[in-house]
């Protein structure tokens, strides 16, 4: 019988205040694969390697922070110390499926053995935080077993949040006890909206962990977002064309139908207003925002919208 946790929650964009994020738009990217210095027959944390692709990242305040550990098979193999794509990375699974947000996402892949990785732990009551939501990506056909043994073959992810306040954990995907293949969630893109208003209060981290044995066997993510009800919703998302994003010469276009003036407020992570203005064209100049993420909010008629910005 196929098993499979997806919990879902109707999702209301917030505004600027209250949201905690990551697209691993932050760090920098390199091509070549990850190699572990550590010891691969044991548990051990994973470091960033110079010139390699990053597989933590400490908050500087902008995205959600990350840390990457190793844990092997109960018969150790080679791990990550062969060299394996792993951490944060450009290279989108295929041409047709793009990262959802963003250029840059996270990888993990032929890690042979356990792959965890843990994000900051969020105060829910402090930011207010009633909503996470999630992109994930699950390539390939080869899957073995049913991620129910620590070996070889027995592939498996699970990608949870822990209540750290109540010590407890929401499952948003497990597949352990299935063959990944038969719960036919391969190819594309994954939405996965979890509600977390029943944990305000409580402080909370998203989880995930990985293991395959096979290049060809590797999960992609992006686009995670802790948010606030707070705010107001997207009336019409639709009425607006936002691009580039990300921006890299100074400047954006924001397209709509309409010849109303659009009242546009920019705010960085922190919920700090940094431009404010009205735009009757559809250039919006934003060459005084320092490289990093903000929020954009739209207003022009009826419409509104809300919308994660970055800025390079």
């Amino acid at each position: 019988m196929k098993k499979i946790i997806l919990i879902a929650a109707f999702f209301v964009a917030a505004s600027a205040f209250g949201q905690i994020w990551t697209s691993f738009e932050e760090p920098e990217i390199f091509t070549v694969e990850y190699v572990d210095t550590g010891d691969a027959t044991i548990a051990h944390d994973l470091l960033n390697n110079s010139d390699e692709p990053f597989v933590d990242f400490t908050s500087t305040g902008g995205e959600l922070g990350f840390n990457a550990s190793y844990s092997p098979y109960d018969t150790p193999g080679t791990g990550l110390t062969d060299g394996d794509f792993v951490g944060v990375t450009d290279a989108s699974p295929s041409g047709s499926n793009p990262y959802p947000d963003g250029a840059q996402g996270y990888i993990m892949s032929d890690i042979d053995g356990n792959f965890i990785l843990e994000f900051d732990p969020i105060d829910t009551g402090v930011n207010n935080i009633t909503s996470m939501t999630m992109d994930y990506f699950i390539a390939d056909t080869g899957y073995e077993g049913d991620g129910t043994q620590n070996e070889t073959g027995s592939d498996r992810l699970r990608i949870y949040i822990k209540d750290l306040t109540n010590a407890t954990e929401i499952d948003i995907l497990d597949t352990t006890g299935n063959d990944i293949n038969d719960l036919e969630i391969q190819g594309a893109w994954i939405h996965a909206d979890l509600d977390l208003s029943p944990l305000i209060g409580s402080t909370v981290q998203l989880v995930i962990e990985a293991r395959t044995n096979s290049a060809a066997e590797a999960f992609y993510f992006d686009n995670i977002i802790f948010s606030s009800l707070v705010g107001f919703e997207n009336s019409n998302k639709d009425a607006f064309t936002l691009y580039p994003n990300p921006a890299t010469n100074g400047y954006i276009s924001i397209i709509s139908e309409s010849k109303e003036l659009k009242h546009i407020t920019v705010y960085d992570i922190l919920g700090n207003e940094r431009l404010n203005t009205s735009l009757s064209e559809e250039k919006l100049d934003i060459s005084q925002l320092h490289s990093g993420v903000y929020i954009l909010k739209i207003i022009q008629g009826p419409n509104y919208m809300t919308k994660k910005l970055i800025v390079k």
